[in-house]
């Protein structure tokens, strides 16, 4: 990605260039300086998220080298598979991020006002409105489910957990619900919490029946039981997926783990 300073060079010269064939008045220049500050803004915003996005990309492939080199249960497959899925989804939002940095070509300015060609002092701007019923920043879902799930890449089960059970209870319709709650079965079975996670997993098939999330709901809630020596329960749930979801990645892992328990 381009450097920020190199960015908001560029785009200053093009608000230069299009702005050199006529003065502009001083209400003018004002505007100006502040579509560039703010500009410069996001362009620094931009570069920390996409330097974050890089770091946790890097540490998510090593995970994956890893992951390939110890794979010998069905578990730790199950694991890499979820890496993977994690390592492709940030590498689509680094893209998305870097291309966002291009600056957005500048504003042309305003037409001069009557009053400025004949030399007299333009008429004070109406102070803006708030508008009613505007989102607040704090309570963005895409902000709070994307800082959720980059603290449970990063390890920080418990921070992660609070932040997607807040996520559920401000955004219980939001088309990331079932993912968010699958997410919060996953922090609990990373903390070997597997009463805990059997609950969440369990939640996920009541209440989020046509989420994507449901065969590795149903994959997961198979593996807890069997982690609490509960074989039959466990059985049953792995049968289920490979019945629900046959051509899933999911249900191979679900066949792999029932021969290896039929095995003497």
């Amino acid at each position: 990605m381009r450097n920020g300073n190199a960015l908001v060079s560029i785009a200053l010269g093009a608000v230069l260039l299009a702005a050199a064939p006529r003065a502009g008045t001083r209400e003018d220049l004002q505007r100006m300086e502040r579509e560039m500050a703010s500009l410069a803004a996001r362009v620094q915003t931009l570069e920390a998220q996409t330097a974050d996005l890089k770091k946790g990309l890097a540490e998510l492939k090593a995970a994956v080298e890893a992951l390939e080199r110890s794979a010998q249960t069905a578990d730790l497959r199950a694991d890499l598979s979820e890496v993977r899925r994690r390592l492709e989804a940030l590498q689509a939002r680094l893209e998305a991020l870097e291309a966002k940095a291009t600056p957005p070509p500048p504003l042309p300015l305003p037409p001069a006002s009557p009053a400025a060609e004949a030399g007299l002092p333009p008429a004070p701007a109406a102070a803006p409105t708030e508008p009613s019923g505007a989102p607040q920043k704090a309570g963005d879902p895409e902000n709070l489910y994307d800082q959720a799930y980059h603290d449970y890449l990063q390890g920080r089960y418990d921070l992660a957990l609070g932040e997607f059970q807040r996520f559920l209870e401000a955004f219980p319709t939001d088309g990331r619900a079932g993912h968010a709650q699958y997410w919060i079965g996953e922090c609990l079975y990373s903390q070997k919490k597997y009463g805990e996670a059997k609950e969440a997993f369990r939640t996920v098939l009541e209440r989020f029946p046509a989420s994507p999330k449901v065969p590795a709901a149903r994959l997961k809630l198979g593996f807890a039981h069997l982690a609490l020596d509960e074989t039959a329960q466990g059985v049953t749930a792995l049968k289920l997926l490979i019945q629900t979801a046959p051509d899933s990645e999911e249900a191979a892992l679900a066949r792999e783990r029932l021969r290896r328990l039929q095995s003497p």
